[in-house]
């Protein structure tokens, strides 16, 4: 037997220690010695070595042998293990291994930045910016943020997808559906149209959607505009719903909801307003007026001095510390805001003229005489109401169409004389009640009979159109089951009160009105819908038709909020959008949801 083979027999006879820690016994074992181990004496294990070394419990004499022997130090071997081994737990902490895109915790990030984009209208190239990655990586270092490609060309197509699928759901359980629609301008001077949609669920709660916004590039004629609208109601299957139009009292928009075949069409009662209000303040005094208030404020606006100065008597005197607004010609309401914040600063501001700080500055500019300050004063309270009327009129989760009536009859009692009415009221009130009853003339506004328990809320609807409606209803065929089953049990089963199974549809409705009459009002705080939703099974009949109407809004405000929403999608630095982007971030600004987004797979 080879002396190599021999010691690795032996090598295998030798017996090493057990609980024992230190490293000299992967070298060294015992013999044993008819079955016993012998202690005394430890045996290196090392090829062609087989030394035996004295053996007292001390391992010193035999890690010595392998480093002058064989030139193993078993320490500096294990301390440069253990130093490896805790460097890569360092750096496990402080760079953790990166999530997979498929994680669960990365997907809801990823959602989270695309509802982040949408809701609060932040570029795509947001995920880019220094600040924004530095906050995901504090936030969690482990997330590779996805690139702007990915959020523009994959997620944010996929969440639109999604909530479309969900407008469309809800647009098929509707009864009827109202739209709004105006066209507006971006920061590129591309024209673009917007159509808005609402409707009463179910639940009998108000929904409004954003449908579309898309470039229209052609003339804005009646005949255009129309088959846009008509094509966006084919789109979105609501063509069968017997769409109501709202819409401004331009003639292309009249024009264009002819063409589209969309009845009734409402002409926005805020915009009415809009124009009555214009009308009464192009009078020569009011304007003279507004001039004078408006050369004070843009001085104010212009000085830090004076400035300054008006916050120091704002506090003397005890004043809110507002600013003074500056009015827009093109916004009557605008108008009204400046008057009304002057007059409640007027102590303030004429304070601040007379100091000697900002009297040189102020040179050309003339204060308020107390015949104008009296003017300003019955300006404010006859517009206050029509500014009221307009906030109404701009409710979106409320229904507003039938409130239209109550306010127009309101408003015409407001403009009628007062005995210390001065020229300058009595011609504004003149001109505004003339501009009112032209722009929305008695059959437009009110109609023959109005329940009490409508006003101001709810639904106005004249009685014989009721009773008509009901009585012409078409019944369905008899089917061959429904005879068999009659003939079964038709002597035992009955579906209708005994005491109304001999009346006519048309007496039924006119029972229904009314009991309806004899329910007290609602409040003026009270919330209609939910009145409806309490009350239908007791009046099915009037129920149906509040849905039908109630749901079309009484201005095109929907519609024309879009404006300010685009104008922070659209502007300088985001200008290259293509317009399929555009579309999808201002449907997803005004109709994602939390809940959605939770629901989204990526």
């Amino acid at each position: 037997m080879e002396p190599s083979e021999r010691a690795g027999n032996e090598n295998e006879m030798l017996h090493t220690p057990v609980g024992v820690k230190s490293w000299v016994w992967k070298y060294f074992g015992f013999r044993k010695t008819e079955g016993v181990v012998v202690r005394d004496v430890a045996v290196c294990k090392e090829k062609d070595c087989q030394c035996e070394i004295r053996y007292c419990g001390n391992t010193s004499n035999l890690s010595a042998h392998l480093k002058r022997r064989h030139g193993i130090d078993g320490e500096c071997k294990e301390r440069t293990q253990g130093q490896a081994s805790t460097a890569a737990t360092s750096l496990t902490t402080f760079f953790p291994p990166k999530l997979s895109s498929t994680s669960k915790r990365a997907k809801n990030i990823t959602k989270a930045i695309a509802f982040f984009i949408c809701k609060d209208m932040r570029p795509y190239c947001v995920v880019e910016n220094e600040g924004f990655r530095y906050l995901l990586e504090v936030l969690e270092p482990r997330y590779n943020i996805p690139s702007r490609q990915q959020f523009s060309e994959s997620y944010i197509p996929n969440f639109y997808t999604k909530v479309r699928d969900e407008v469309i759901q809800g647009l098929m359980s509707a009864e009827r559906v109202a739209i709004t629609s105006d066209g507006w301008t971006s920061c590129t001077t591309e024209s673009y149209i917007t159509v808005t949609c609402h409707f009463i669920d179910n639940k009998w709660q108000m929904k409004n959607h954003v449908l579309q916004t898309r470039v229209f590039g052609d003339t804005h004629s009646g005949v255009n505009i129309g088959q846009v609208l008509r094509s966006a109601c084919e789109e979105w299957g609501i063509l069968d719903k017997a769409p109501a139009l709202v819409t401004d009292n331009a003639s292309n928009m009249i024009k264009a909801g002819e063409e589209a075949g969309l009845s009734p069409h409402i002409k926005c009662f805020a915009h009415t307003l809009n124009l009555t209000t214009q009308d009464g303040l192009k009078i020569a005094a009011t304007e003279r007026l507004l001039g004078r208030v408006r050369r004070i404020v843009s001085f104010f606006h212009r000085s830090a001095v004076a400035t300054t100065v008006l916050k120091e008597k704002q506090s003397l005197l005890g004043l809110p510390r507002h600013k003074l607004k500056a009015d827009v010609k093109t916004r009557w309401n605008s108008s009204f805001e400046m008057l009304e914040r002057f007059l409640e600063q007027q102590a303030a501001v004429m304070a601040t003229l007379l100091d000697k700080k900002v009297r040189k500055g102020s040179c050309d500019v003339h204060t308020l005489s107390e015949s104008d300050l009296l003017a300003a004063e019955q300006m404010v309270s006859l517009l206050a109401p029509l500014k009221a009327a307009t906030t109404l009129m701009c409710e979106e989760k409320q229904p507003t169409v039938s409130i239209v009536a109550p306010l127009r009859i309101k408003l015409l009692a407001h403009f009628e004389y007062a005995p210390d009415d001065s020229p300058l009221i009595k011609d504004m009130k003149r001109l505004m009640s003339d501009d009112l009853r032209e722009r929305y003339n008695e059959s437009e506004a009110q109609p023959e009979e109005t329940p009490p328990h409508s006003s101001p809320h709810q639904i106005s609807m004249e009685l014989n159109e009721v009773c008509d409606a009901e009585t012409t209803k078409e019944c369905p065929p008899v089917s061959k089951k429904s005879k068999v089953l009659e003939d079964l049990f038709g002597d035992s089963f009955c579906t209708e009160d005994p005491s109304v199974r001999d009346k006519t549809s048309k007496e039924l409705a006119h029972d229904e009105v009314r009991k309806y009459r004899d329910v007290a009002s609602l409040s003026l705080d009270g919330k209609v819908l939910d009145w409806w939703r309490a009350h239908q099974a007791e009046f099915p009949l009037l129920a149906d038709l509040a849905k039908t109407y109630l749901c079309i809004p009484g201005t095109s405000v929907p519609s024309e909020r879009v404006f300010s929403t685009a104008g922070d999608i659209v502007r300088s630095e985001r200008s290259v959008l293509s317009s399929e982007h555009v579309d999808q971030l201002i449907f997803l600004k005004k109709n994602l949801s939390r809940s959605t987004t939770e629901s989204i797979e990526l």
